[in-house]
């Protein structure tokens, strides 16, 4: 038998068989490794979705602590606007990822407990969800979300009022009232502790770190008296003379901005040397006269006669304070608390000629604040030389945002024709936009100023018919609201031909006159004293308080929407809180929100 060997390979039935056995072996492998590739792109893209949904949760945090009231029922987008979170639209998109928070409201129970069904609605609380979708395969979609509970971190705990206000009644007993913003109402008259005079001046400031309010009183004979209240119990810390009769403001309060330290600087009703002095509270001590410093002489560089009026301004970025001050002679200087002391006094003069209505200084005519965002301070006044169809008006920069900052030289705002016995300044709160109005007593012409943190942009007679300013009055205040993406500046004075509240919006440069707003009752005319309050926590709203010549006292409240819609309403319940101030003038009355 011949026996025939292939020496030369397989048979092509051995190949076959071997490229079946392949393919089944191969087919098997791919099967069990697909799912894993699968697995790993699925996994990456949840990572993807989960930092989308993180990046979404914080900046609805970062929003909230801007302005609570920025946070409403309903699905939105994230984006960002002048380098700040905000929401856009009902959702966003980044790739193949879209985003959407869901705010919805949250319901506690008797005991504050938070509960799914039921309870009531808390109106400081939010529950937010980040959601992320993603397309996956053709016909399958992806979710990914977190959730988290946010409230409003600012308020009070344990403090049922959101303001208060203090002034006088014709006693030695300052009385004071508190505020709510969710009622709108003032609480029922309760009093300070005793003085000895009639308190005449108010000021009072609220603390940035704790619940605390620092109030100050000058008396008809002088008398300075430093009053603190820790959200439950006024105490009476100490008195200085700083002279007068209280016809001018011979001290101002502020809080440094991070610390909470407190400081009070006031007048020595000294001439020539260490004319001001300075007392300080730590952020961490609690009310009570230990707590504070012994006084500490400043004296001026640049005035020498006794000072007069007394501002402060507090740096929101940071712990330094702006001083300004002016003397008996009508001249006016300014410094920088560093921390420690008042400092950086420039070379010369600001002004040797403050405008007057008929005495040496016996009108508020000048002002300070510092912008938002960049820190740099701003002064801003009235010369002597102004008039009808002649610019009185006059300001000051000083940038750098530190005590050493570098002081610029003294300038003429364009376009403005008429002088400014009563002024106000405020800055917008999210960016160095600030703005101004004045009355002038030569043609009782209101003008206004808008600062876009460069230069200003003027408009002169505005309104020509202002209530005449007099010794001691201030016929005009500002302030800024704000309400989701919508921001107006607003104006507020004394039309000589109404009892109503006359007042402008502000869009940027462009200004709109309003119908004047009607409150019940009537604030007499000639009024004396206008000041304007934002509140801090609800930037949508603000406080206006008066005095007439009847020396009565009104609060009305300001409440913008961003549509904008604007409303007016009686806080003061369409009756005076008082009908007994001790004057009608110069801070007869001191209001302030609670800051934290």
């Amino acid at each position: 038998m011949l026996v025939f060997i292939n020496k030369f390979g397989f048979s092509l039935i051995e190949i076959i068989i071997a490229i079946a056995i392949f393919s089944i072996i191969i087919a098997g492998g791919l099967t069990g490794f697909i799912p894993i590739l699968n697995q790993n792109r699925q996994s990456n893209e949840i990572i993807q979705a989960n930092r989308l949904a993180e990046e979404g949760l914080e900046a609805v945090r970062s929003i909230r602590n801007r302005d609570f009231n920025l946070l409403s029922i309903g699905n939105k987008g994230i984006g960002i606007s002048s380098n700040l979170w905000n929401f856009s639209g009902n959702s966003d998109t980044t790739g193949k990822f879209t985003r959407q928070i869901s705010i919805t409201a949250a319901n506690r129970d008797t005991s504050g407990i938070l509960v799914a069904t039921g309870g009531t609605t808390d109106p400081d609380t939010w529950l937010i969800k980040s959601l992320v979708t993603w397309s996956f395969s053709v016909g399958e979609t992806k979710q990914f979300s977190l959730e988290t509970i946010l409230t409003n971190w600012h308020k009070n705990i344990g403090v049922n009022y959101d303001g208060l206000i203090v002034y006088s009644d014709g006693t030695t007993k300052p009385p004071w009232r508190t505020y709510t913003t969710t009622s709108d109402t003032f609480g029922s008259e309760s009093t300070i502790l005793n003085l000895v005079g009639n308190p005449r001046n108010f000021i009072i400031r609220t603390s940035p770190k704790k619940t605390e309010a620092i109030a100050g009183t000058v008396t008809n004979s002088g008398i300075l008296y430093i009053y603190c209240f820790n959200g439950t119990t006024w105490t009476q810390d100490w008195s200085a003379t700083v002279g007068g009769t209280a016809t001018t403001r011979r001290f101002d309060i502020a809080y440094e901005t991070n610390s909470g330290k407190s400081v009070v600087l006031y007048s020595t009703n000294n001439s020539n040397s260490n004319e001001l002095n300075f007392r300080t509270k730590s952020g961490s001590s609690s009310c009570g006269s230990s707590n504070w410093s012994t006084a500490t002489n400043y004296d001026p560089l640049q005035t020498s006669s006794i000072i007069q009026w007394v501002k402060m301004a507090s740096n929101p970025k940071n712990n330094l304070i702006a001083t300004i001050w002016a003397d008996s002679n009508s001249n006016l200087s300014t410094s920088i608390w560093n921390g420690a002391t008042f400092q950086n006094e420039p070379p010369s003069v600001t002004e040797s000629s403050l405008e007057i209505v008929s005495s040496s200084q016996d009108v508020d005519d000048f002002d300070l604040v510092y912008e938002s965002f960049s820190g740099d301070l701003m002064l801003i006044w009235a010369n002597s030389a102004g008039k009808d169809k002649t610019n009185g008006v006059r300001y000051r920069l000083c940038t750098g945002n530190s005590a050493t900052c570098i002081w610029g030289s003294v300038n003429t705002p364009p376009t403005f024709a008429d002088d400014a016995t009563n002024l106000d300044l405020s800055a917008n709160p999210n960016t160095d936009e600030m703005v101004f109005a004045s009355i002038g007593n030569n043609k009782d012409d209101l003008q206004i100023g808008y600062w876009n943190g460069t230069n200003w942009i003027n408009k002169a007679n505005m309104d020509t018919s202002c209530e005449t300013p007099l010794a001691g009055t201030k016929l005009v205040a500002t302030g800024w609201l704000i309400s989701g993406s919508t921001t107006r500046s607003i104006i507020v004075y004394n039309d000589k031909s109404t009892s109503k509240i006359s007042w402008f919006t502000g869009n940027g440069s462009t200004f709109t006159r309003q119908p004047d707003a009607t409150v019940v009752p009537n604030i007499t005319n000639p009024q004396k004293w206008y000041e304007i309050a934002v509140d801090p926590k609800n930037k949508n709203q603000l406080m206006l308080t008066s005095a007439d010549v009847n020396s009565d006292l009104y609060a009305k409240r300001l409440v913008m929407t961003s549509t904008p819609t604007f409303t007016w309403t009686n806080s003061d319940a369409s009756s005076p809180l008082e009908i007994n101030l001790n004057q009608g003038i110069v801070n007869p009355f001191g209001f302030a929100y609670w800051q934290k």
